[in-house]
């Protein structure tokens, strides 16, 4: 293992530790169609020569043609010359929802997301909540959203334990 391999993981470890909504190995390996194991190496730096996994891991944390080379060769992605390219339109997946919340869900900044659990079983069901806020929002803004969510999550969380109690009767 050599300096510009650690630093080419450690560079796309915080690229997808960055992103938001969060990426998580598992996801990777399964884009990628690799073992979260493979994930996990390349961002440890165990790896003796830059390929074809590690340049589409890249490609598929937005990272510009060149980027993987220059990293590897001891700079900072922050420091790379080229500028991004536009994304590629991605097709964007049919979740099966109204086009008012899948239009919400693509369009805000995701600040929050949470499951509730209606019971103890899976079969109980479970409450999915996705906390939004305006993408170019100001930290200030941000705070003030945090805020009323925090008072909503309570009322959430109760209506929660209140259906745990029906289900038990």
């Amino acid at each position: 293992m050599d300096e510009d391999s650690k630093l080419l993981g450690s560079e796309l470890q915080a690229s997808r530790e960055g992103r938001r909504p969060k990426l998580l190995q598992p996801d990777v390996g399964a884009a990628l169609n690799v073992s979260r194991t493979t994930i996990q190496n390349i961002e440890a730096g165990r790896f003796k020569k830059i390929n074809p996994t590690i340049r589409e891991y890249a490609k598929l944390l937005g990272w510009p043609d060149g980027a993987v080379e220059y990293v590897h060769a001891g700079g900072r992605l922050a420091d790379f010359p080229d500028v991004a390219p536009e994304p590629e339109p991605r097709e964007v997946p049919d979740l099966g929802l109204s086009p008012t919340v899948e239009y919400e869900l693509y369009s805000g900044r995701t600040l929050e997301s949470t499951v509730i659990n209606l019971g103890p079983d899976e079969d109980d069901g479970h409450i999915i909540v996705v906390l939004q806020g305006r993408k170019d929002a100001s930290p200030e803004e941000i705070q003030k959203v945090a805020e009323r969510y925090r008072r909503v999550r309570r009322r959430i969380q109760i209506v929660a334990s209140d259906a745990d109690e029906v289900a038990d009767d």
